[in-house]
């Protein structure tokens, strides 16, 4: 399994384009279904739910609710793997220190990616073990490694969760679960 954190933004993108798809839409199926061990601190899910919720923009162009956003962030915390308080790391990214939360989550989790596009963060390439690429790169290392059986896995599981997660439910993959 690929160890992963995704940045805020890229979470962003996956619940805004879940129904038309996407790259980040495609990661996230991927961590559903097992191919990337998908690690995330509390931190990184309050940013995603507060960009969602204080963007008017967004919200009027998709047609999202709060609660959406609500559940969203709990279905996250769900699918991934929580990093409880990762140590402060100060200076990691001299560009943008508000992206130095990232850096602790990736370096706590031992992940192997750190998947973005924010380019303060890419400017790094690489902290310690970790390799900072964008999705489009990431995905295609992921579709390199997965196997063909996974989505049958993946449809599985979605069958499993009560009440389904909900960034699946308008999604071709969840149409197919249910049939």
């Amino acid at each position: 399994m690929i160890k992963a954190v995704f940045d805020s933004n890229l979470l962003v993108s996956a619940f805004l384009t879940c129904s038309s798809g996407g790259v980040s839409t495609e990661l996230l199926r991927f961590v559903i279904n097992g191919t990337i061990e998908l690690y995330l601190s509390v931190a990184i899910a309050d940013e995603v739910a507060e960009t969602l919720t204080e963007n008017d923009r967004a919200r009027a162009r998709y047609r999202y609710t709060e609660q959406q956003v609500v559940q969203y962030r709990a279905d996250l915390l769900v699918l991934a793997t929580v990093v409880d308080n990762p140590r402060a790391m100060p200076g990691a990214v001299p560009r943008d220190p508000d992206d130095d939360n990232i850096i602790a989550c990736a370096v706590a989790a031992d992940a192997g990616y750190l998947v973005t596009r924010d380019r303060d963060l890419l400017s790094l390439d690489r902290y310690g073990a970790t390799e900072i690429i964008s999705p489009e790169t990431f995905l295609r290392i992921v579709r390199h490694e997965a196997s063909p059986s996974q989505p049958w896995r993946c449809i599985a599981l979605l069958r499993t969760c009560t009440p389904p997660l909900w960034i699946w439910t308008r999604c071709p993959i969840r149409a197919a679960a249910s049939r």
